[in-house]
């Protein structure tokens, strides 16, 4: 099949097009007036732009999240390998909407990234070509006009960085928790790094609220080892509701849509530092101040940019990081550099060293290692003492408590000797 072929049926419904798989998957924008496009003998085009959409709280809309991305490459990989589309060539197309096109754009360019082994310049360059004029920036979720924004280049490096590190594989990607555990309804929470970070909105015991009681959490939690709880917005509920449960409790206080503190910064990112286990953050809503203390933790110790850092917390729920807590994490950014360089090289003997996670976020896997652990009673780290000994020594130095949890990081982590990339040969050896 030569490039051109078909290519007139292309060009009476698009306006311009970029190719990602030579003679074999292109993504275009609709011609002006036209809704839609029809396939041929020759072409299958299909859109997304109907199907997986964003739910926003105000003027913000994308990037979309974990599980449209997923749903997405799913998609695509069934039209590659179908044997109804063998000798088609395959046409994503957008409408000119300027929302829906940066949200397909995200779309396609971040399946390159995962399954075409593109570098986030490689797979943003076809869309230059798409498109013809400047995709919209992502905006947060502040309410009316916002100067707060993030492009797309910044959602793929995110991406492209975030598997790199092992936060989540595709391969291995519990869909159905993801989105059942979103849901006010069931708890509102997602996890943001592998083992470390559950980000939730805030549980509450007062009257009249409509948010969930501690106990709610408690199941999800420990079949999770979630093994402590940072609030960092006014008290809604006992403590003690968590720690009769054995799960550690941290007050943090900050006034809603502030940003933080260095005393609370500091005191955050030593935790995260010291604790074994993951650790489960809320303000009220989980995503201002949840996630600018967690997006901290991303740049100073995965060398994230603040905007990289923002493009996943979205990606993995959206609305974090909210108007000017922008502007505060870039500003911290070439401190947290520093600091995180100067910690990878004490405890690392390397500051340029990244761990990679073994398991991502969602992990299905993970959830039979745990299964087989228990069955056969393999001897593990006691998380709980050693969370109890820092919880007694926490207003002195933990430098001491630190060594064991970088020895219990290198056990169930695998450090970085070079940027690793994942893909599906069988893909491309379908579509070659």
């Amino acid at each position: 099949m030569t490039p051109t072929h078909g290519f007139n049926d292309v060009a009476s419904s698009t306006s311009k097009m970029g190719e990602y798989i030579k003679n074999k998957l292109y993504f275009a924008t609709l011609a002006a007036g036209r809704r839609e496009a029809r396939s041929t003998s020759d072409i299958h085009f299909f859109s997304t732009d109907n199907e997986l959409v964003y739910n926003n709280f105000y003027n913000d809309f994308g990037p979309l999240n974990l599980a449209c991305l997923y749903k997405y490459c799913c998609t695509v990989n069934e039209k590659l390998t179908s044997p109804a589309n063998w000798k088609k060539q395959i046409v994503h197309y957008t409408s000119q909407n300027q929302q829906k096109r940066a949200n397909a754009a995200f779309l396609i360019a971040c399946y390159a990234i995962l399954y075409l082994k593109k570098s986030p310049k490689e797979a943003y360059k076809p869309l230059i070509a798409a498109n013809g004029h400047p995709l919209r920036p992502f905006q947060d979720a502040s309410m009316g006009v916002s100067i707060y924004n993030i492009k797309l280049l910044d959602c793929l490096n995110a991406i492209h960085k975030a598997t790199a590190f092992g936060f989540f594989n595709f391969d291995d990607f519990d869909l159905a928790e993801y989105e059942k555990y979103e849901q006010m309804r069931n708890g509102d929470l997602n996890w943001m790094v592998p083992q470390k970070f559950l980000a939730f909105v805030g549980p509450s015991t007062e009257l009249g609220s409509v948010y969930h009681p501690p106990e709610r959490y408690l199941e999800y939690f420990q079949k999770n080892n979630v093994i402590a709880v940072v609030r960092l917005n006014k008290k809604s509920y006992e403590a003690s509701r968590f720690t009769r449960a054995g799960i550690t409790h941290y007050d943090m206080f900050m006034p809603d849509g502030s940003v933080p503190p260095k005393r609370v910064l500091d005191y955050f990112l030593r935790l995260a530092e010291t604790t074994v286990g993951p650790i489960a953050v809320h303000c009220k809503a989980g995503l201002g101040r949840t996630g600018s203390l967690i997006a901290a933790y991303l740049v100073k110790h995965y060398r994230m940019s603040a905007k990289e850092a923002i493009a996943w917390m979205r990606i993995c729920r959206p609305g974090s990081v909210i108007g000017h807590q922008q502007a505060w994490l870039e500003d911290m950014e070439s401190m947290l550099w520093r600091e995180g360089q100067q910690y990878r090289l004490k405890y690392h003997g390397d500051g340029d060293m990244i761990l990679h996670h073994k398991r991502g976020i969602y992990s299905m896997a993970k959830k039979v290692e745990k299964q087989l652990d228990r069955a056969h009673g393999t001897n593990r780290f006691d998380a709980t003492h050693f969370n109890k000994l820092l919880v007694e020594n926490n207003s002195g130095n933990t430098t001491d408590l630190e060594l064991p949890v970088i020895a219990e990081q290198r056990r169930h982590n695998v450090a970085l000797t070079r940027t690793s990339k994942p893909g599906l040969a069988s893909i491309l050896d379908e579509v070659n």
